[in-house]
């Protein structure tokens, strides 16, 4: 690893305090990894960028971190003695939790206990002998990147904006430095808000806990009313989720909702979207299909449309979050700080490559078809080849290479 913490070296050496700014830095709470130690240090605290700029050049971190929470004592050990004071809300959006085929292709799982292995997601238990001990290898690939940006996107667009009234100018965004994004929300207005107060909007953007019927969906007089297209929030996204289901739905996926009867929603397809384009809360559903079966295909439609975070993230109070424009550790990219309205041209294969001197001869063990700038290697494995420096310190923090000979 001495050329891994050379590099990060050089570039926490060469870093600019300005490049280090956070809201209220002698309020929050700064901890890291250290090269060589599994342990990670905590309780640290600076009253200005200079004094972390000269930290970091002296005590180099695998990974940085610092508090999601504002602190009257940052530094104190007991967590209560720190004095919390309101934290930023967050959400963390990641490519390993949301469903990619492109997993299957560079994701692999190992058992610890008997070696079996498999790619994609990885079970909880081995198939073979049952334990629990399973390793994962996950890899950065555009795929994965671009449906993670979509999400962002989409928790933009369609939930904090319209439904919360957050602009978009004081949404703060970071690329992760790994396969996905934090979306930061540092207003005044979200600082005080409990744990219980953040699940509850954790929950609201994941769509948990929504009762059709509250949202206008019934049954009366042998008529189904449903919530108009045009409504704002949940109900809104209700109708539009059930029309899009409908007006793309093969009659194989209906089928696994209503078996036969679905010929009945495709036959009659344009009456009932004309129905909610034209009549607003009256849908037009042929006779023989019920408000339980409309009801499941609500369920199912709107899966597409929660939004994938990790829940955890948004919930703590007191979270470590990683520090813009630190480097992550397992890759040797940036922590990119992004605006809203320069997230769509953002390519994390390039914006987020720091390390840009040259070439490097590595010995690669095994790895999966992948890219980085505007190099692709892959698949290939126990093999000595050269390539850019980018790629070696990628390579090399994944543990997937080596320096060559």
């Amino acid at each position: 690893m001495n050329i891994i913490f050379q590099a990060f070296k050089r570039y926490y050496s060469n870093i600019n305090p300005s490049d280090l700014h956070i809201i209220e830095l002698e309020k929050r709470e700064i901890a890291l990894i250290p090269f060589k130690e599994e342990r990670m240090i905590r309780h640290i605290s600076f009253k200005d960028l200079t004094s972390l700029k000269n930290y970091l050049e002296n005590n180099v971190p695998l990974h940085l971190y610092y508090s999601s929470a504002y602190y009257g004592n940052p530094q104190a050990e007991d967590m209560n003695a720190k004095c919390w004071e309101g934290a930023d809300l967050i959400f963390d959006v990641d490519a390993d939790h949301i469903p990619t085929d492109c997993k299957n292709l560079h994701d692999k799982w190992f058992c610890l206990n008997c070696n079996e292995y498999g790619f994609g997601v990885p079970p909880e238990d081995c198939p073979k002998c049952k334990q629990r001990k399973i390793d994962v290898t996950t890899w950065i690939c555009e795929k994965c990147l671009d449906i993670a940006k979509e999400e962002v996107l989409k928790l933009i667009d369609e939930y904090l904006v319209p439904d919360f009234g957050i602009n978009s100018k004081d949404i703060e965004i970071c690329f992760s430095g790994h396969r996905g994004y934090h979306i930061h929300i540092q207003l005044e207005d979200f600082r005080k808000l409990s744990g219980d107060g953040r699940r509850e909007i954790a929950d609201y953007v994941r769509g948990i806990g929504i009762d059709l019927r509250a949202h206008g969906l019934r049954l009366i007089n042998g008529i189904v009313f449903g919530p108009d297209i045009r409504d704002p929030g949940w109900r809104g996204r209700i109708a539009r989720a059930f029309y899009e289901y409908i007006s793309k739905s093969s009659i194989e996926e209906l089928e696994k909702i209503l078996g036969k009867k679905a010929e009945l929603i495709i036959s009659k397809r344009e009456k009932i979207l004309d129905s909610m384009m034209m009549n607003g809360t009256k849908w037009f559903i042929p006779k023989g299909i019920g408000i339980k079966k409309i009801s499941k295909i609500v369920e199912v439609a709107i899966k597409r449309n929660l939004c994938n975070i990790d829940e955890r993230v948004t919930i703590d109070i007191k979270r470590l979050i990683r520090y813009p424009n630190s480097l992550h550790g397992k890759t040797g990219l940036k922590v990119c700080r992004l605006s809203y309205s320069n997230l769509n041209k953002f390519d994390p294969l390039k914006d987020a490559v720091v390390f840009k001197s040259g070439s490097i001869k590595i010995y690669v063990k095994e790895v999966p078809k992948i890219r980085m700038e505007d190099y692709e290697l892959g698949p290939i494995k126990n093999e000595v080849l050269e390539v850019p420096e980018s790629l070696a310190i990628y390579l090399i923090c994944k543990g997937a290479a080596e320096m060559g000979k």
